[in-house]
């Protein structure tokens, strides 16, 4: 007999095996009440009913990964993304879809699939991606959860890639990997990150360093944690700040995901939404780590990485020599690595300035940082070139 598992049946959510051995549905929160087909009635020895209360212990197989892939009136690429992870090299996992209320054929689309892996999981009407997530943590039964979404595509090795590296190093909770983004009417571009736990707990003090879409998460890791409710569309971003101090973070260099950039991902409102959720996040982890900063500071922080071509930079500078004294005094990250990382920020202070000019070389080169950050010749010169035109455009005359 198959070892049995926990099955967590949660109010006002169906959940649906695939395969079509099971539906269940919460009645009441004390005892839940399961509608069973006849398939699952046979595996029970439950005949003939159409309906049995039933102990929350039920016996299936143990998967050791569950996917947890969120759907909201994604049937577009739907098809794609569902066959990318069926079609895995890695096979021992339990695919969990939740759909957030979609108005579209999503649904059918999913019920079209007749995967005994599928757990087809569907909330009466849309509660957002927070919720959704956390019912996913909830229910997933696998020693590891990987992250997808129901726009991309996991390329075939993913899943073997990601376990294999998760049990080789226990001591990593989250691992993300590179990926291609595809953007309709350009070339497919790799993007990466760094790989090394401290490299990006010191980038995640700017920017989110671990691609969501792409994420394996160790559950051990992350009990007692769940995607925070007010960080909207950077949510990971927030999460990942407060598991910081908890476990460990990997990147894997190997392009593990095709990430799908399209008009409906982006609207304006979405987009001030992730801006204002991806600073909480930021100044969040930012003064966990340090006390007793000026919101002076935490200002002239979020600029800096945000690239805000309008920062001064004498306040750009006095902020990142800070750090590197605070670093310096608590020890908080790897000296050396911590050093090249403020540099190389300087250096983008100083380059991408609005009113950069020959002068912003001075400027750079006043400050400890600017001697570190070893770019090349010809990095350089095309930046000093740059600088000596704006310099000329500001005082020659136009000319109509």
């Amino acid at each position: 007999m198959n070892p049995p598992i926990r099955a967590k049946i949660l109010a006002d959510w169906f959940i649906i095996n695939e395969s079509n051995t099971y539906i269940s549905h919460c009645l009441n929160k004390r005892v839940p009440k399961v509608f069973v087909t006849t398939s699952f009635g046979k595996a029970q020895g439950l005949q003939g009913r159409s309906q049995a209360t039933i102990n929350r212990t039920i016996f299936m197989p143990m998967p050791l990964v569950s996917v947890l892939m969120p759907v909201f009136n994604g049937e577009k690429y739907l098809t794609e993304a569902i066959n990318s992870i069926l079609k895995q090299t890695y096979s021992n996992f339990e695919f969990l879809i939740l759909d957030d209320g979609s108005t579209d054929k999503s649904i059918t689309i999913v019920q079209s699939y007749k995967d005994a892996r599928i757990r087809h999981i569907i909330a009466p009407q849309n509660s957002g991606i927070e919720k959704t997530l956390n019912k996913g943590l909830e229910l997933a039964q696998g020693k590891y959860i990987a992250r997808m979404d129901c726009d991309d595509i996991s390329l075939p090795r993913r899943l073997q890639y990601q376990v294999a590296f998760m049990e080789q190093h226990p001591e990593t909770g989250v691992l993300s990997a590179a990926i291609r983004i595809m953007k309709y009417g350009y070339a497919e571009k790799v993007r990466r990150w760094p790989i090394t736990d401290d490299a990006l707990k010191i980038h995640l003090l700017f920017y989110n360093p671990l691609s969501h879409p792409v994420v394996m998460m160790r559950k051990s890791a992350i009990d007692g944690f769940q995607y925070p409710f007010d960080c909207q569309y950077a949510e990971d971003y927030r999460l990942w700040t407060l598991l910081a101090q908890h476990t460990k973070f990997a990147n894997l260099p190997d392009v593990l995901l095709r990430y799908r950039f399209h008009p409906n991902q982006v609207t304006k409102e979405k987009s001030l939404l992730s801006h204002s959720g991806a600073r909480k996040a930021r100044e969040a982890y930012l003064t966990d780590l340090i006390k007793n900063i000026s919101p002076e500071e935490i200002l002239v922080h979020h600029q800096i990485a945000e690239n805000k071509r309008t920062l001064n930079l004498e306040d750009a500078k006095q902020w990142l020599e800070k750090l590197a004294r605070i670093n310096q005094e608590k020890a908080l990250f790897s000296h050396d690595l911590f050093l090249s990382v403020l540099a190389m920020k300087w250096w983008q202070c100083c380059r991408n300035n609005k009113n950069a000019g020959v002068h912003t070389w001075r400027t750079y080169k006043a400050s400890f940082l600017g001697n570190i950050q070893k770019n090349a010749a010809h990095h350089t010169l095309k930046y000093m070139i740059k600088w000596i035109y704006n310099d000329m455009r500001r005082v020659l005359p136009v000319t109509e």
